[in-house]
């Protein structure tokens, strides 16, 4: 009995501990499961990954930031986009420089997130101006000789500038007078007169720059963790040549109103030259701007002042010099400026490096982005641009078509955007995150596309009147018959079947989608009356005389009449040599006066 108890005891006694033991293998097992799954999960999904330097991923392969873990894309940009004559009389901004100071103020306006108003922000230029010095090659200490160049808005030059009073109506109905005008004189805007004054000598000068072999503006930044967007991309560079242009171009008005045709050519040039080296300054944006201006020079019109017509020289003249342009830069030139613009700014979100008036509304900015090392892997995020520029966004731009299954291969997210699990994923998160940024791209991109398009058509039918207007100096009236021909026939240099078609029309071989306005009445000529304008139904070079009547001429896109597949409008070319956009919301009595020349004013 003492014995069977002793063995009911030893195992009584026991069991605690073999429970013990089996559970504490089970916990052991466990933890050692739950370890594994983390050390998975982390160099999956959070592992952080140095950045990779090669083609596929940076693009450049340097210069490196003096930490060693990023590319210096500042640098790289400079040392790509800026001449070998940056610190020479050659670059043509370094005379303005030199004679008028850094034009650039470093004030900005900037809107408040918070609150939705737009402030001035102004900062110290001093440590900007210096740099710009260095990187000319200029002495800082050497004093500006000339005021620095500004258009008649800058200062109120057409009414009193005072942001505590309010525009009277008849000052804004003067502004809106100037804004319409073609031509004008001092007895039309006499306090102006003091305006060309102050500016003509840096409007001289500017003609002079502009036309040597290069005209690059230096950029600036406060210190190699400046964010891109803040150091590359100077909006106020941009208002800058605006500025510029519109000054050129209130001189050549000016110069047309007292019949000086050769000085207001020289003035229109001149706004295409700051156009093309506008656009070559290194981004989209810029660009675009370029493109814009330019469409300023081309709405001049040597014409314009029907007191003093151009000459048959004259206008050869302005032929001439608008052949010899310099060539714009090309929207895939663009588009690879870009590439590493946002090859860099991904690189300074990725590190948390936003611009300060980002961050500052939004503190939690400055604790939520260093996480993003967590969430993207930059070397995926940044050969999934270059993937994206390559496959995609170049193509497009250069007129490549893609089908709608090809821009939803863009984007991982059409496939199943209600699937979490690949999100657990570092690679796949990244891959998704990415494809759904750069696929906003694609609409700005075909947009950009436009633009180009639509500027190469302006540079087409003005190529197309002025040779109407030489025809005419020549043989005393317009053609008559098929004006294609006759044009073609009277010199083949200038123009040729691609003259005749505009890039963003669906034209087949041989088709053209610009046409003359025929049938006005005898004697109502006016300088803008629309001579060629663009129509919705192609012709065809060689058949008919290229014509459709005036009382005809209508916004319909299948009348066979005006239209065109720019968005919003068509371009027009005036009997003053200028080409401008006419949109389709123009009341039909103002187009119908532009079309029987009756205007005497443009929308």
């Amino acid at each position: 009995m003492s014995q069977a108890q002793e063995v009911l005891e030893s195992a009584v006694k026991n069991q605690p501990k073999l429970c013990r033991t089996r559970w504490g293998g089970c916990f052991r097992g466990c933890f050692i499961a739950v370890l594994v799954l983390a050390l998975l999960f982390w160099w999956f999904c959070l592992h952080t990954t140095p950045l990779r330097v090669s083609k596929e991923t940076t693009y450049v392969l340097g210069p490196l930031t003096s930490d060693g873990k990023r590319i210096d894309y500042f640098l790289a940009m400079e040392e790509r986009y800026y001449p070998p004559e940056m610190k020479t009389d050659d670059n043509g901004y370094r005379l303005i420089v030199r004679a008028c100071g850094d034009m650039v103020k470093r004030e900005e306006s900037r809107q408040d997130l918070k609150t939705g108003k737009w402030v001035e922000v102004k900062g110290d230029p001093e440590p900007y101006r210096l740099q710009v010095y260095e990187k000319l090659g200029l002495d800082p200490n050497e004093k500006p000789t000339l005021k620095k160049i500004e258009s008649p808005y800058a200062r109120g030059y057409l009414y009193p500038l005072d942001k505590e009073r309010q525009i009277t109506e008849e000052e804004e109905e003067q502004e809106l007078k100037y804004r319409k005008a073609m031509f004008w004189t001092f007895n039309d805007f006499p306090m102006l007169e003091q305006w060309l004054e102050e500016n003509t000598a840096g409007l001289d000068l500017l003609g002079v720059a502009v036309r040597k072999p290069a005209f690059r503006i230096p950029c600036t930044r406060e210190n190699e963790n400046a964010p891109i967007f803040e150091s590359w991309l100077h909006l106020e560079e941009v208002q800058m040549v605006r500025e510029w242009a519109r000054a050129l171009q209130a001189r050549a008005n000016y110069r047309l109103g007292i019949g000086d045709i050769d000085g207001a050519t020289y003035d229109i040039v001149t706004i295409h030259h700051i156009a093309r080296h506008a656009g070559k300054q290194g981004t989209l944006t810029c660009g675009l701007v370029g493109i814009a201006i330019e469409g300023m020079a081309r709405a001049i019109g040597i014409g314009s002042n029907p007191e003093f017509p151009p000459t048959k020289e004259q206008i050869e003249h302005l032929i001439a010099e608008l052949d010899a342009l310099p060539p714009r830069w090309t929207i895939k030139e663009c588009l690879e400026s870009e590439r590493l613009f946002g090859l860099a700014a991904c690189q300074d979100m990725y590190w948390g490096n936003l611009p300060g008036h980002i961050v500052e509304p939004f503190p939690y900015f400055r604790h939520l982005l260093p996480n993003m090392t967590w969430t993207l892997d930059i070397n995926i995020a940044l050969a999934r641009i270059n993937n994206v520029y390559d496959t995609f966004l170049i193509p497009i731009a250069t007129g490549e078509e893609k089908t709608l299954e090809d821009l939803r291969d863009l984007c991982t997210l059409s496939g199943n955007p209600y699937n979490p699990l690949p999100l657990l994923s570092k690679k796949s998160r990244s891959h998704r995150i990415m494809d759904s940024l750069m696929s906003l791209l694609i609409p700005s991109i075909q947009a950009a596309r436009e633009a180009w398009q639509r500027m190469e058509c302006v540079e087409n039918m003005q190529r197309l009147t002025l040779a109407l207007l030489l025809y005419e100096k020549e043989h005393g009236s317009l053609p008559e018959g098929d004006w294609r021909a006759a044009l073609k026939t009277a010199d083949g240099r200038r123009q040729t079947a691609a003259d005749f078609r505009c890039p963003s029309h669906r034209l087949t071989e041989g088709e053209t989608n610009y046409a003359m306005i025929g049938d006005v009445p005898n004697g109502v000529d006016l300088p803008n009356r629309i001579l060629i304008a663009e129509v919705m139904q192609p012709q065809k070079l060689g058949e008919g005389e290229g014509r459709i009547p005036f009382r005809k001429a209508a916004f319909e896109q299948n009348s066979g009449d005006l239209g065109s597949y720019h968005p919003g409008g068509i371009n027009i070319g005036l009997r003053n040599g200028s080409v401008r956009f006419i949109s389709k919301t123009t009341k039909p009595s103002v187009l119908q006066s532009l079309l029987d020349g009756t205007a005497t004013e443009l929308p």
